[in-house]
């Protein structure tokens, strides 16, 4: 059985234990103490380095930091190169994208009469007399397309397809009214009045489509009997 300091005491004034016994005890009580002290102070204890060891620590942290930096640089330095280079080849795959498009527009044949298609001879008649004046004078054609639209003329897009536009997505095509495109000097009124007379009254529009940026067209048409017909002309505007 376990006994304390307490009771030591008590049995050896008693009689019950010798002085001797008491000391010897005394001594075993305390010894845990020291023991636990003494391990409790070596955990705490941090071990000594020498100044030439924390010198070459150093010595090895700033190496390894040189190294991280000048990878880092580097990888920076690439990195810019890539952009710099990825950015050259848009610009050059723009720029060639572009010329290819104004090439196209010098070259392209937009679509005026479908095979086997009549052209009116009010509009026939016209456009062997009339020519559109502008920095260089153009005849007009005439123009005979079938087209089955529901809602009268075609919009933007689809006058585009009808045509043939080389990129009807992104093709430059505006619809005027008829008596705002011969304003002010009214000299193409025997053009628009020859395309009503073909239409048999219908609704007559003005498409204006660009080629480049000097180059534009005027189609001069309306609906009629499942076709458009009309007449169009190259005008160049500087």
């Amino acid at each position: 059985m376990y006994a304390g300091p307490q009771q030591l005491l008590l049995a050896t004034a008693r009689g019950t234990i010798s002085p001797t016994s008491f000391a010897r005890s005394s001594i075993l009580l305390r010894a845990p103490l020291s023991i636990t002290t003494t391990t409790t102070s070596s955990r705490l204890a941090a071990p000594a380095t020498s100044p030439g060891a924390h010198h070459s620590l150093a010595r090895r942290q700033g190496f390894s930091s040189s190294r991280l930096l000048g990878g880092r640089m580097a990888s920076d330095d690439d990195y810019m190169a890539f952009l710099d280079k990825a950015n050259k080849d848009l610009s050059e795959g723009q720029a060639r994208a572009r010329a290819e498009r104004q090439e196209t527009a010098k070259t392209a044949t937009l679509k005026t009469v479908d095979d086997w298609s009549d052209v009116p001879k009010v509009v026939q008649d016209v456009c062997r007399n009339e020519v559109y004046v502008s920095e260089a004078d153009e005849p007009f054609e005439v123009v005979s397309l079938k087209w089955h639209g529901k809602d009268g003329l075609p919009n933007e897009f689809e006058f585009a397809k009808l045509i043939n536009h080389w990129a009807p997505e992104s093709a430059d095509v505006d619809i005027l009214d008829p008596l705002d495109w011969d304003s002010p000097r009214g000299q193409y009124t025997k053009v628009i009045e020859a395309v009503r007379e073909a239409g048999r009254g219908n609704d007559v529009r003005v498409y204006r489509v660009g080629r480049d940026h000097t180059r534009v067209e005027y189609w001069v048409v309306t609906s009629e009997e499942g076709r458009v017909v009309g007449a169009k002309a190259l005008a160049i505007e500087s």
